[in-house]
């Protein structure tokens, strides 16, 4: 009997991957675009069920995971870039999520300060 794995809990096994201490057999290329993709197709799967709430979290912790990332693994130069390199994904979607609500403008400016305090609070 095989058993399947759910979204979620490949989303949550890839962001411990992603989130551990530097190991140099790891294929982060992969590894980063895996997770990118994960949390972008939960976060479909979210959005057609009309779970906007839950949706944009998913989008958020990946936005987010990806960026603490990159900044914990700063020193590998490769895995650093990568990261970078993934972070458009989740954000192209929570600008589009965005783009439709009231106060999105206002969400947009949050989310790039929050952003920011990762990435030039840390160094």
């Amino acid at each position: 009997m095989t058993t399947t794995t759910s979204p979620w809990h490949t989303l949550f096994r890839l962001e411990k991957q992603l989130l551990a201490p530097f190991d140099p057999k790891q294929h982060y290329p992969r590894l980063i675009a895996d997770y990118t993709a994960s949390c972008c197709r939960i976060a479909a799967q979210l959005q057609q069920s009309n779970n906007l709430l839950l949706q944009e979290w998913c989008l958020r912790q990946g936005l987010f995971n990806l960026a603490r990332a990159a900044m914990f693994h700063k020193a590998q130069q490769p895995v650093y870039q990568c990261c970078l390199d993934q972070l458009y994904r989740p954000m192209l979607a929570l600008n589009q999520l965005y783009t439709v609500q009231r106060n999105g403008q206002k969400r947009q400016l949050a989310l790039q300060a929050s952003l920011n305090q990762i990435f030039y609070c840390q160094e």
